[in-house]
């Protein structure tokens, strides 16, 4: 019938052929088929990075993470427009001959113009531009369960960074208007740098890890967010900065060994080092020295002299940067005066016959070892010229004293030892 019905309908109107009404649609057939997937979202969009969405928010955010150094400390920072960097306050401290140095050799010197309220952010102005390599911050900060990729400063900065990654990937576990927490572990080498999420955004500033993790607690990073840098970047040149002017204490000691007039010396050194006006240090030094016995002197017990030194002393120097990235290496000529203070204690042997008679009898002689010592005390004046070396927080020194009284002598100096800066 439907046969039919379909040639009828197909049939011209004009021909006089009768017509019928036309037929109802046929039901229609269920059948069991499945629907297409959904599309995914993009991995940048669900907040998870995936491996090459990582690789890709890395590789983007390393153009505009610096590596921030000073004569005291050295950390990470980005750039936020061609002459501005972000960065944690600890990393620049006292603002002493601040550099900034990008991945493609660039170094240029900066000034904090902006500390906020909380002594968490920095913000620097650099001397010359470093176009083209800005991070954009985020509108908002990530959500809690996000993914997030911090960025560091590795040991080889700028130069063959692939065998030390200077990466690391984290899911944002609590957040609130001040701080913002991770999973990823995170080290010093990111203090002061980006964490970005993955749109390659910066969503806040690393700051330092704590001192130390309890046993079975999971290891935890904390940052700035983003709200907090905007108001900071907000506020720059709203009114000037003012620097805190004053003196940066350190602690040095240092093992130390003399030579003069074929005699040698060996003690140590404790100070308390002083920088101000950028590269000038003074420091007020004490030293404790005692005398190398001479192999003779043990062994053959005719005469020994044992001498104690003590040495008080003032030293200026001025430190000459030589290589600011990644190492921090400072060239340190001084000049210094003080005083020398020896106390001497003089031993001699001598053999002594217990009966002086016994030569004129036919009896043997009898000897004795009779001690006799002597103590004596010279305090002097000393100058001397120094020069040392200063790698991170390793000093490595020569000094070449002169005492003028009450003879001449002149005494060589090494050193080795730890200064806090």
């Amino acid at each position: 019938m439907f046969a039919s019905s379909a040639v009828a309908r197909a049939e011209p109107l004009g021909a006089g052929a009768a017509t019928e009404p036309p037929s109802p649609p046929p039901a229609p057939t269920l059948s069991v088929a499945s629907s297409p997937p959904a599309t995914p979202a993009h991995p940048l969009e669900s907040g998870t990075c995936g491996t090459a969405g990582l690789e890709r928010v890395a590789e983007a955010a390393r153009r505009g993470t610096v590596r921030i150094t000073t004569h005291t400390n050295w950390g990470a920072g980005f750039l936020v427009d061609d002459t501005h960097v972000v960065t944690h306050v600890s990393v620049v401290g006292r603002p002493f001959k601040l550099r900034v140095h990008a991945r493609d050799n660039l170094s240029i010197d900066a000034k904090v113009v902006f500390i906020d309220a909380f002594e968490r952010i920095a913000i620097l102005e650099l001397d010359a531009p470093i176009p083209g390599k800005a991070l954009e911050l985020a509108t908002s900060a990530p959500v809690i369960g996000s993914e997030v990729v911090a960025i560091a400063v590795p040991v080889d900065f700028g130069t063959r960074e692939e065998r030390f990654p200077t990466h690391r990937r984290g899911v944002v576990s609590d957040r609130d208007d001040d701080l913002l927490s991770t999973d990823a572990l995170l080290g010093t080498n990111h203090t002061g740098g980006p964490l970005l999420d993955c749109q390659g955004h910066v969503v806040g500033i690393v700051v330092p890890s704590p001192s130390g993790v309890a046993v079975g607690q999971a290891p935890m990073g904390h940052a700035v967010p983003v709200g907090r840098i905007r108001e900071a970047r907000e506020s720059v040149g709203k009114k000037p900065y003012q620097s805190k002017p004053g003196i940066v204490l350190g602690f040095a000691t240092t093992f130390a060994g003399q030579f003069e007039r074929g005699r040698g010396f060996i003690g140590g050194t404790i100070g308390i080092p002083m920088l101000f006006a950028e590269q000038w240090e003074f420091l007020p030094r004490f030293s404790a020295f005692v005398q190398v016995p001479a192999k003779g002197d043990i062994h053959l017990p005719l005469g020994r002299t044992d001498t104690l030194r003590l040495v008080g002393d003032v030293r200026i120097g001025y430190r000459i940067p030589l290589v600011s990235s990644p190492a921090t290496v400072s060239l340190v000529p001084s000049i210094g005066a003080g005083w020398n203070w020896d106390f001497t204690k003089e031993k001699t042997y001598n053999l002594q016959l217990d009966d002086p008679t016994c030569m004129n009898q036919t009896t043997a002689c009898s000897f004795r070892m009779v001690e006799n010592e002597q103590e004596s005390r010279t305090q002097t004046g000393a100058v001397f010229v120094g020069l040392g070396v200063h790698v991170h927080a390793m000093t490595f020194g020569y000094e070449l004293r002169v005492l003028p009284s009450p003879d001449v002598k002149f005494i060589h100096q090494l050193s080795l030892g730890i200064s806090t800066f």
